[in-house]
């Protein structure tokens, strides 16, 4: 089944478009075209990731972030339907974590939503910072200090959803024949933040097990 038939439409989801007509997101496009045409000539994930010879490593970075944001939205779209106040009143990782959201504008105590509730907040707050010149240069190729913590902040963020996914809706996704899709999607992801070491391994662990099979077959691969 085709992934994009299996999304429920939702205002919430929407996926974040590169700039046109601006130097920095020329270079995106291009970096995305060398990625998509690497993994598309079946180049092992954990191979396509790593940073092409010659290329700005915050641009790379750059360009796999909003690509890695936009396929965590469409993971989401899969299970939004069942993920709801009344199935999901917490944002969990299984039944030891629970994750609690923080404005990061306002000095406010952490609080806990539900899963669905969360995740809009998150998707929210991740397109304002993609939006930001002052993290995501469009006009420049400078990148200031405040990319490379912003980008480790969206993405340990973002790992969450998966986690979420996984644990809480994983049965659900794989009664729809989407489990090769999340898969895919999970290892792009956990292979290049592994790569730049962009999150913390011990935000990793509420997915260990899935990892380690991961790993282990990356390296049975070789």
């Amino acid at each position: 089944m085709p992934l994009f038939g299996l999304i429920k439409k939702d205002a919430s989801i929407r996926e974040y478009k590169y700039p046109k007509k601006k130097q920095a997101g020329s270079t995106r496009r291009t970096l995305k075209q060398s990625l998509k045409a690497s993994l598309g000539n079946g180049h092992m994930i954990r191979e396509s990731v790593k940073l092409p010879p010659g290329e700005d490593l915050n641009e790379w970075i750059a360009m796999n972030t909003v690509e890695l944001y936009n396929t965590m939205n469409l993971c989401y779209g899969i299970v939004s339907e069942f993920c709801t106040e009344a199935s999901c009143p917490q944002m969990t990782a299984g039944p030891k974590i629970t994750y609690f959201w923080a404005d990061p504008k306002k000095k406010e105590k952490p609080v806990s939503l539900p899963a669905p509730d969360y995740i809009e907040h998150l998707v929210i707050w991740i397109s304002e910072q993609l939006d930001n010149p002052d993290i995501f240069p469009v006009d420049s190729p400078v990148f200031t200090k405040l990319f490379l913590p912003t980008a480790k902040k969206i993405l340990s963020r973002m790992f969450r959803v998966y986690a979420h996914i996984y644990h809480s809706h994983f049965e659900k996704v794989k009664s729809l024949g989407a489990e090769a899709h999340i898969n895919t999607c999970f290892k792009h992801f956990y292979f290049f933040v592994s790569e730049f070491q962009l999150v913390e391994e011990k935000d990793l662990l509420p997915l260990q097990p899935l990892i380690d099979k991961f790993n282990a077959s990356a390296a049975a691969a070789k």
